[in-house]
């Protein structure tokens, strides 16, 4: 793969804007430096892991996005099975699991496992977190919404398929499903009323600030060799590079692509790129009078220059895709396929078909009403909005680029003040579950509540498919007729990028690493 960078780099930034931003780090980093060259604040403990992200959990309920990410990131709390990183499940919380038939699983349970508060995690313990978090989280349902738990015993779970051979282990590893303690008197409000299982417990959150756990003395398996973890939030992305440029945490999370270049050989820390398993998305609210025309989606589509997009979205660090799985490893025959390049003139065909007249100010209108386009981003993702910015000018659309934390866009999302939004999610695991979570009316990943009796068709018939080779050429099918109606367009696989200290050792790169920065091998050299 070709990684190309843009010329300059980085944006500019006023003198005075630049000025403020130097003060502020300044102070954030604690610049007073002693006889050495380097401030007290640099000197890091093998007691303490540092790690800096774009946000902290923004509560202690796994069953509220993202909690349960960053919560299983530090190792806070555990799920039944995990993902290594070159894909393969394995028994986590769980001890092992048995297939007994197609569609009879058996969970065997770790008897030594204890909640934080030293109640025992049993079959029904186990189960009644299940419900609650398919009950409650959107996210979490499609994973489990086709199983039937049942205790066969203090420590064993029989769990029913309503299909054959559905991978229950792989469904069961989603990081949504969180296992906690569902006794009444856990109601998961704030750090007092939370209940897991992790080789960490959380011991202060302030709500985007920071976090700070220690170590879990009664946990079932290895104990880590670190004591204690600060995770803080550092929501500017040149804070973030400049806090990694510094020494002062030893894993910096949600590094933007065009800072990798400013990692020397002389700098506290090094880069860490994985390709991730998940797709850049633009989801678009279909339920806006101007997105219900196919016609008008598939123009955006056809508009979009995928490379000119990575290039100065993303400093050339990922590749094109215009299914939403072509970042599966799988499915790299349906990587490129429908929007095979940009078409300018296709896009300009089709909204004038659609009735969207190019007037003489260079936007185009219809019933007196101008193209208008709200794309929302959060994250390392401004410069990809600019760029669609740009390039949907070119066919008349007036775009406007809102940049803001998740919980702006979610909120947007509720009371329908968005036409489109830049997110990705992750395209591992089961296939029916995932792309249910897309594509159907009320799958959480539907975001504009695109409604198709052909693709309600597709996932029933996908849903029904037992064979592996058919399912997976279903699945095919699929993903093309989405990228044809076009509710979402696909713009790459993103790129995960992590900066760690030279003094970490044990961090494992993985193509899931937002919720795999800690482990129990982790070392700080002092």
């Amino acid at each position: 793969m070709l990684f190309l960078r843009r010329k300059n780099g980085r944006k500019i930034i006023g003198k005075l804007v630049l000025v403020g931003v130097l003060a502020i780090m300044g102070n954030l980093l604690g610049c007073k430096s002693n006889d050495s060259g380097k401030s007290k604040e640099q000197v890091l403990s093998d007691k303490e892991l540092r790690v800096a992200g774009n946000e902290i959990a923004i509560g202690v309920d796994p069953t509220i996005y993202p909690a349960a990410d960053y919560l299983l990131n530090m190792c806070a709390g555990e799920v039944l099975f995990k993902v290594d990183p070159k894909g393969v499940i394995r028994p986590y919380l769980a001890k092992e699991a048995k297939q007994l038939d197609d569609y009879t699983w058996q969970i065997n349970l770790r008897p030594e496992a204890k909640f934080w508060s030293g109640d025992p995690v049993t079959a029904q313990a186990v189960i009644n977190s299940l419900h609650r978090s398919q009950q409650l989280d959107l996210k979490a349902n499609p994973h489990v919404a086709d199983i039937t738990f049942t205790p066969e015993g203090t420590y064993v779970i029989k769990a029913v398929t309503k299909t054959p051979n559905l991978d229950v282990p792989m469904n069961l590893s989603n990081s949504q499903l969180l296992i906690h303690n569902t006794n009444p008197k856990y109601t998961y409000k704030d750090v007092a009323t939370a209940d897991y299982t992790g080789m960490y417990k959380i011991a202060e959150f302030k709500p985007a600030e920071r976090m700070i756990f220690i170590r879990n003395e009664n946990h079932w398996g290895e104990k880590p060799h670190i004591p204690k973890i600060l995770h803080e939030q550092v929501s500017d992305s040149d804070a973030r590079v400049m806090a990694a440029l510094s020494g002062r945490y030893h894993v910096v999370m949600d590094i933007p692509q065009t800072a990798c270049n400013r990692f020397t050989k002389t700098s506290p820390s090094h880069v860490v790129l994985v390709p991730g398993a998940q797709t850049q998305t633009i989801y678009l609210n279909s339920q806006k009078p101007s997105l219900q025309d196919y016609r008008v989606r598939q123009a955006l589509g056809w508009a979009m220059d995928r490379d000119e997009l990575i290039l100065m979205g993303m400093e050339g660090k990922s590749e094109p895709v215009t299914t939403w799985l072509g970042s599966h490893p799988a499915f790299a025959s349906v990587k490129k396929a429908f929007f095979d390049q940009c078409d300018i003139k296709k896009a300009n065909k089709l909204l004038d078909e659609a009735g969207w007249k190019m007037s003489s100010d260079g936007y185009r209108y219809k019933d007196g009403k101008k193209l208008q386009f709200l794309l929302r981003t959060f994250r390392n993702d401004q410069a990809l909005g600019e760029t669609l910015q740009m390039q949907w000018k070119r066919i008349g659309v007036d775009v406007a680029v809102q940049h803001g934390d998740y919980g702006v866009i979610t909120t947007a999302r509720k009371t329908g003040d968005w036409d489109g939004s830049i997110e990705a999610w992750g395209t591992y695991g089961n296939i029916t579950s995932l792309l249910k979570a897309q594509y159907a009316p009320n799958g959480a990943g539907n975001y504009g509540g695109y409604k198709d009796v052909k693709i309600s068709e597709l996932l029933e018939e996908l849903d029904k498919t037992t064979d592996r080779k058919a399912k997976k050429q279903l699945a095919e099918k699929i993903a093309v007729y989405m990228a044809e109606q076009s509710p979402a367009l696909y713009i790459c696989p993103r790129p995960q990028i992590s900066a760690v200290h030279n003094s970490l050792e044990g961090f494992v790169p993985h193509f899931r690493q937002y919720e795999n920065v800690v482990n129990n091998k982790l070392r700080i050299k002092v």
